[in-house]
């Protein structure tokens, strides 16, 4: 069937249209995404994994002194770790408030750590004598009570560095300076819109349950803050830190003395012969004058030598290895 002059006019103008739509430059559209300059990300999700690591770790370490340290069953573990502001850790606060000034060795701020007063004063009812299971808790704490609580602060700080020391983080040198009570002093520590790393645990302490509260500012965590990535503990074997590790644990036990004995032959005898041996006798081993002695590590089977001479001692130079001769 044959088109019409008309209907070869519209294909060909159709088809002219369709070019000239492709001809016509997409633009790509900008991806925005939202950002509060209230808040800004100053810590990255590896970060932040990497600090939910080191502070499981700290509860590990927590729960098993701690419940020998109060004589009850104590069980920490990490319940929220979140990049939040300043203004908003110090509102969260209880008046009166029991927070723990740490210096951070050389670091330019100090870290906070916030005990709620669900375990703290159970905490120190528990190391005065009593049973630790207090619920007075609108009181400010006294003096005494004040310094036996540092205590139980210095000893957590304590844990950290150790737990520092184990990811391999420097600076972890860390020591309270004071115990603070009121919570008008801790908002003016610092900006309120300063960022800071916020790690809770929660604590369950006998019949009692509350909150430990560290405050981590960002320019405290700023120096160490390349050490805290979770990609380069899980990557550390890939980066030559192996052989570097292996040789610290050979040089730890270089030292270590072992026994070492040499034996030139066996021999098989009677209850009867033993009790009847006397000076003079000969035994006769089941190896020939050419055979090698065999070097025994830990009572093992380890090489084969030739007995010898040096000056007045006997000596033994190895030729080869037990399974190889």
């Amino acid at each position: 069937m044959a088109l019409t002059q008309k209907e070869i006019e519209d294909l060909i103008n159709s088809m002219m249209v369709t070019g000239a739509e492709q001809q016509e430059p997409q633009v790509a559209k900008p991806r925005l995404r939202v950002y509060d300059f209230k808040r800004p990300d100053k810590f990255s999700k590896d970060h932040l994994r990497g600090v939910q690591m080191l502070f499981d770790n700290l509860c590990r370490f927590v729960t098993s002194y701690f419940s020998g340290f109060f004589r009850m069953t104590v069980h920490s573990n990490v319940e929220s770790v979140d990049q939040i502001t300043y203004e908003e850790f110090a509102n969260s606060l209880p008046n009166p408030c029991v927070v723990a000034v740490v210096e951070w060795d050389s670091l330019a701020s100090n870290m906070l750590v916030s005990f709620s007063p669900q375990i703290a004063i159970p905490m120190v009812d528990r190391l005065c004598g009593g049973p630790g299971d207090s619920l007075s808790l609108s009181r400010v704490l006294t003096d005494i009570e004040s310094a036996v609580l540092m205590r139980v602060a210095e000893t957590m700080t304590d844990m950290l560095s150790v737990t520092l020391r184990e990811f391999k983080v420097e600076e972890h040198n860390l020591k309270v300076s004071s115990i603070e009570l009121n919570p008008l002093f801790i908002q003016q520590a610092m900006a309120p819109n300063d960022v800071i790393l916020s790690v809770i645990l929660r604590m369950k302490f006998g019949a009692q349950s509350g909150t430990i509260e560290f405050c981590l500012p960002y320019v405290l965590l700023e120096p160490i803050l390349p050490t805290l990535s979770a990609h380069r503990w899980f990557s550390r074997r890939n980066d030559g830190d192996t052989s570097q590790d292996s040789g610290d644990a050979i040089d730890a036990i270089k030292h270590i003395e072992i026994p070492i004995s040499c034996t030139l032959g066996e021999s098989t005898l009677t209850m009867r012969d033993i009790l009847s041996l006397k000076p003079g006798d000969v035994i006769e081993l089941n190896t020939r004058t050419k055979d090698p002695a065999v070097i025994n590590i830990l009572d093992k089977p380890k090489f084969k030598a030739e007995i010898g001479r040096i000056g007045s001692r006997l000596a033994a130079r190895i030729v080869s290895r037990a399974e190889d001769a």
